[in-house]
């Protein structure tokens, strides 16, 4: 009798954790109505079904009580369509002020809320986590080892040097004047977003464990409605590199949007013999009953002599519990031989949450 109560209740124990889980899930279906690219070549009617996405994962579980938590994140690949990126997070807090986590984390100094990738002060990673949040005062402590297993520091019997992942910190400091911050990254390595990767790569140091130093501050409030930031940002491989200086402000007013970033790239090291660069990100919409129609601008150089960019001229929406995005995109850039072109397209992306 003792044996069968003692099951009973560690089933009611269990149940009890169960349910107090929060597990939300998202499903999206993205694709082409239409397209005609660079190379005059015409296509009508794909689909994809893909939720390979940081911020639109197919699954999320998370559980937490005062003291410790975890999270869960399920996505899926488009091409095989099975579970093929899972990041979990365990956390806890010996004390109030201190949480320690292992596993996923996600760091950025500022980050613009066009497309959320833009900012190359993106920190986040896979490791260690110690992070302190007292009085508006934050600091955050990281070590990433990047693949899953991989050791952070290793030293061979008898090398000079350790082999040393990434690693670094960010503080900040958010009181009624707005938000200060600041942080280094060494040994940043390529698993970051988009074209920003070639950035970090470009003069590191030959010898010793210290590879290359990111560093950068930044200020951040809202002014009457808009939000915005600044963000310095630097490099420093062999010599000091580049600096990156980067402008982010949106507003939401009576229904109309904007949002505007732009970052130039200002090469320091004339070994390099690299021309100024400035990327600029933009959007506006303005909501009507039921729909949203926009216009989105992206150019990851304005400054360069092609002319390559993607503006897309949309609407986003909703049909009861689904929420719906279609536009048309012209691609222009230039092909191997320099010459320019045009693309031109039609995707869509139809997207459930619960």
């Amino acid at each position: 009798m003792k044996k069968i109560v003692g099951i009973v209740s560690a089933a009611a124990v269990l149940a009890s954790s169960i349910f107090a889980a929060d597990v939300s899930a998202a499903t999206k279906i993205n694709g082409k109505l239409f397209s005609f690219d660079a190379d005059k070549k015409l296509d009508l009617f794909a689909q994809g079904n893909d939720s390979h996405d940081y911020a639109n994962p197919n699954l999320t579980f998370s559980i937490s009580d005062e003291k410790a938590g975890a999270t869960i994140k399920l996505t899926t690949d488009g091409s095989t369509l099975n579970v093929a990126q899972t990041t979990q997070t365990i956390w806890f807090k010996p004390i109030d002020a201190l949480k320690i986590s292992l596993g996923s984390y996600d760091l950025a100094l500022n980050k613009e809320q066009i497309d959320w990738t833009e900012s190359i002060t993106g920190l986040g990673g896979n490791g260690y986590l110690v992070s302190v949040n007292a009085a508006g005062f934050g600091l955050d402590v990281f070590l990433n080892e990047g693949n899953n297993n991989a050791f952070w520091l290793s030293k061979a019997d008898g090398a000079d040097n350790p082999t040393i992942a990434e690693f670094g910190a960010k503080a900040g400091y958010s009181a009624d004047f707005g938000t200060i911050g600041a942080f280094v990254d060494i040994n940043r390595t390529t698993n970051r977003w988009t074209y920003h990767d070639a950035l970090a790569q470009i003069d590191q140091k030959a010898d010793g464990a210290i590879k290359n130093v990111m560093f950068g501050a930044g200020y951040r409030n809202n002014f009457s409605g808009v939000d915005a930031f600044c963000n310095v940002v630097g490099y420093m491989g062999d010599k000091f590199d580049w600096i990156r200086p980067e402008a982010y402000a949106s507003g939401n007013f009576d229904g109309f949007y904007f949002g505007l970033f732009a970052a130039p790239v200002i090469w320091t090291n004339a070994d390099l013999n690299k021309d100024f660069e400035m990327e600029v990100v933009a959007k506006v919409s303005y909501a009507l009953d039921g729909v949203t129609p926009y216009l989105y601008f992206k150019d990851n150089n304005v400054a360069a002599k092609t002319f390559a960019s993607t503006i897309k001229a949309g609407a986003t929406g909703n049909v009861g519990l689904m929420g719906w995005n279609i536009w048309f995109q012209v691609d222009t850039g230039a092909n191997d031989a320099g010459d320019s072109t045009v693309a031109f397209s039609v995707p869509f992306e139809l997207t459930v949450s619960f």
